[in-house]
């Protein structure tokens, strides 16, 4: 019987030694992510404060992610943290990008009430590099 079933496990390991390797896709795209008009330097992780804005208006901010990989990835979306807390608003965006080449998506800050408002702005992608975010704030005045 030890005999049987040493004989099965060595026909299991030279069996599944025959089997094609599987090997993992990957994409080296990486995103870097800015705000169109802000100096800061772009960075995989940052924050950007938009500022006062007056309850009952509105500021656009435009969220740029820059694929500085190697490799073209596919932006699959952008998102709000907290589902933007009720003052934040995103037109979402995806595209291919090819290295070097951006994407952008535009968030709208409108504050529901006065006070402290923040959200966290973060692209979704098909490389193997980890999903950059942007923390936003700002203040309703």
């Amino acid at each position: 019987m030890k005999l049987r079933l040493g004989l099965l496990a060595a026909g299991l390991a030279v069996l599944s030694a025959c089997q094609p390797q599987v090997v993992k896709s990957t994409k080296r795209g990486v995103l870097h992510l800015s705000v169109d008009g802000d100096a800061q330097a772009p960075a995989l992780d940052l924050a950007f404060d938009v500022g006062t804005v007056t309850v009952g208006t509105q500021r656009p901010i435009v969220v740029r992610a820059t694929n500085v990989g190697i490799d073209a990835m596919n932006v699959v979306g952008a998102s709000l943290g907290s589902a933007g807390n009720g003052s934040w608003f995103i037109r979402d965006a995806s595209a291919e990008l090819a290295p070097g080449s951006s994407v952008t998506a535009t968030v709208t800050f409108a504050p529901a009430g006065v006070g402290a408002q923040a959200t966290q702005v973060t692209f979704s992608h098909d490389a193997d590099a980890a999903l950059p975010s942007l923390r936003l704030s700002g203040t309703g005045g």
